[in-house]
């Protein structure tokens, strides 16, 4: 998107090496991960994760009506975007986040930057949360206009 001054009316292109490059968490806000995260006394991980989001450096959170995994239960994704590219990398799943030991996990792996590594999300996860993990697929596409 080009933007003009007010002096001059020149275009002006963003400057998109400054943009920090970081986490991008998809959570489900789904019916039943609704209701296995109230289930389990995980009321407040919705706000707990936004809040989390808004915390970190270069984070972003999506947040969907169903992500589509009920069969996982409790789901969220979560890849690794390039600020300067805006390129974003696949999609490491984690399932059981009802279950606080995980989510806490998760939460903490987010706010230390999440993924390192762009096109392998899942390489370097904490011991505490390798055994939420349970896949990766491919990167989510996005429209740009």
């Amino acid at each position: 998107m080009k933007r003009t001054t007010p002096r001059t009316r020149k275009p002006v292109e963003p400057d998109n090496s400054t943009e920090a490059s970081g986490p991008v968490v998809a959570w489900c806000t789904g019916p039943r991960c609704s209701a296995l995260q109230r289930l389990a006394g995980g009321e407040e991980h919705e706000q707990q994760i936004a809040s989390t989001g808004r915390a970190t450096r270069g984070a972003v959170l999506i947040t969907s009506p169903c992500l589509g995994r009920c069969e996982l239960a409790c789901v969220a994704a979560v890849a690794r975007r390039d600020g300067p590219s805006r390129q974003i990398g696949p999609l490491a799943w984690f399932t059981g986040l009802e279950n606080s030991d995980r989510f806490q996990a998760l939460q903490a792996w987010v706010v230390n930057g999440g993924p390192q590594q762009i096109l392998r999300p899942d390489r370097i996860l904490p011991p505490s949360l390798r055994a939420a993990a349970c896949g990766v697929t491919p990167p989510p596409r996005i429209r740009r206009h």
